[in-house]
Order: C-alpha cells, then structure tokens, then sequence
C-alpha cells in the first residue's frame, strides 16, 4: 500500500452511497494525529465537480465542517480532486464544538457542568486548545466527535439526501 499525499485546500469524493459522492475539503491537515478538519458540500453526485464549481464553494455552504479521520485519503480509498485555488485557512476557520459528557463536572465556583464549549488549535486537531461550561448558544454548535469514515458517510449523506441533482442545481451554490 503507497501512502497518498494531500494537504490543506484539497478537495476529495467522500463516497456517502453506492455510486453517489458528496464533495470535502480539507481545511486543516495537522501533521501529526491522524485527524484533519473538513467542510463538507452537497449536492449529491455521480461524477466530479468542475473546476469552477469547486472554487466557487464558501464556508457558510457547508452542510457540516467537523474532524474526521485521515486514514480513508491517506490509502487512496477516496478520490483526490482539484486543490481549491489561493486556499487561506483565515477563510476557512476552525470553528468550536459542543460535547456532552452525560456525567457532571463540578466546576470551582460554580455550577455541575454536563456540556463543554470546546475549542482546537490549527494544528492539532486531537487535543482541544481550550474548554469552558458550555452556554446556551453552544449547545447548537456541532458536536465534538472525530468521524470515522462511515459514521461520516452516513452522517453527511444525511444532511445531503434525496434525488442527485444536476451539478448547476442552484439550491447548492
């Protein structure tokens, strides 16, 4: 098996059914841990996107930007396309999360704590740069789990579900 090489600003084909693909985008690939951050984008598709579609994505048209595990890129198992042109992390941020415990924290001061407002670094996407008691508006923020390939396939598949429409589908731009 030969390791395939990929970086920031790439995109790929993240298989999310048999012969259907939704399009990723690797917004930061530490080089150390085995996890990377993702933008991920609908519709759902039978065949690559252009160039020009590619470009042309935005952060605020993903259907989920969350971490996910490198190892699917890194044997080749999905299909790299085009780098998206003049990629600028400051363009594509790493955003925070929410994580449920399900057991309570007692913070020193305060209250039991359940939810956590977490936060990662650019580079590194296993150990959270910063924790704090979540509050109201985090809890609607994505949840703090690091996807494995099907659990990703099946959850971005999900977010773009129904008929595959035409790559000019302009719900999707």
């Amino acid at each position: 098996m030969m390791a395939i090489a990929f970086s920031e600003g790439q995109f790929f084909m993240l298989p999310v059914e048999r012969g259907q693909y939704a399009v990723g985008l690797i917004a930061r690939a530490p080089r150390r841990g085995g996890v990377l951050l993702g933008y991920f984008f609908g519709p759902r598709r039978i065949s690559d996107p252009s160039a020009e579609w590619l470009d042309a994505r935005l952060p605020k048209q993903a259907v989920l930007v969350c971490r996910f595990k490198d190892v699917p890129l890194f044997r080749g198992d999905w299909r790299l396309l085009t780098p998206l042109a003049g990629f600028d992390r400051r363009q594509w941020p790493v955003p925070a999360f929410h994580r449920f415990e399900g057991s309570v924290t007692y913070v020193p001061g305060g209250s039991a704590v359940t939810d956590w407002r977490v936060e990662y670094g650019d580079d590194n996407m296993v150990t959270p740069l910063t924790e704090a008691p979540a509050e109201g508006a985090d809890l609607k923020l994505t949840d703090d789990l690091v996807y494995d390939p099907r659990m990703l396939a099946l959850e971005v598949g999900g977010r773009v579900s129904g008929d595959v429409p035409s790559a000019d589908d302009a719900a999707w731009r």
